[in-house]
């Protein structure tokens, strides 16, 4: 089985470098744009089944690339980006003159962290795991199916250091760019990674590539 992990297009907040996690922002154009070229140039020209985080942003982006295999998005809650409480729609300058030990957990610590009215990493690492394990367990019968699924950059790290097994406060040496590509594969349950943070289909295309945190 392979899976191809995607994190969702540019949104307007991505591009104002304010923070989302729960908070349902809207793709950008460029957004759209990102989408719209990775379906275009996307790696796996077979794909059985197209599954996207319930927050739009990754829904959009699922559904672009969805609708070049005449596919539907199913829904999965689990893959929701991790919550960031009250810091939700600010940035990192203005917490850093209001909050600067936390914001140095986030970047130094985030297994240390929890934002007021937020979650921790590891809880999200936890729902974000049990989503993904039952995507796979439905396609256990086909074991050459090909997935897409769209979630966002918090998690996508998550996923990928609970696979690799990198401590959750190492998070941040991986980089996952807006409609960033992680390529994994499952044999007989174990993982492996083809894939990290993939971005040829923007660099053919000469679109922007974002680095950003949610």
């Amino acid at each position: 089985m392979k899976i191809m992990l995607v994190r969702h297009g540019e949104t307007f907040w991505n591009a104002n470098g304010r923070i989302q996690g729960r908070s349902d922002i809207e793709l950008s154009p460029t957004g759209i744009e990102q989408a719209k070229i990775l379906a275009k140039f996307c790696p796996f020209e077979k794909v059985d089944a197209v599954y996207s985080s319930d927050l739009k942003r990754a829904k959009v982006t699922a559904e672009i690339l969805a609708e070049k295999f005449g596919l539907s998005v199913e829904l999965v809650p689990e893959l929701r980006e991790v919550s960031f409480g009250d810091w939700e729609g600010n940035n990192f300058k203005n917490l850093q003159e209001t909050e600067p030990e936390n914001v140095e957990k986030f970047f130094q610590r985030p297994d240390e962290l929890r934002i007021s009215n937020g979650e921790t990493f590891a809880e999200m690492q936890a729902r974000a795991m049990a989503g993904l394990k039952k995507i796979i367990a439905a396609h256990a019968s086909d074991e050459n199916s090909q997935i897409i699924v769209a979630a966002h950059g918090a998690v996508n790290r998550a996923i990928l250091c609970s696979i690799l097994e990198i401590p959750i406060r190492k998070m941040w040496v991986l980089s996952q760019f807006n409609t960033a590509v992680n390529i994994l594969r499952v044999d007989d349950g174990f993982f492996t990674v083809d894939l990290i943070n993939g971005t040829a289909h923007l660099e053919r295309a000469q679109i922007v590539n974002r680095q950003s945190w949610s």
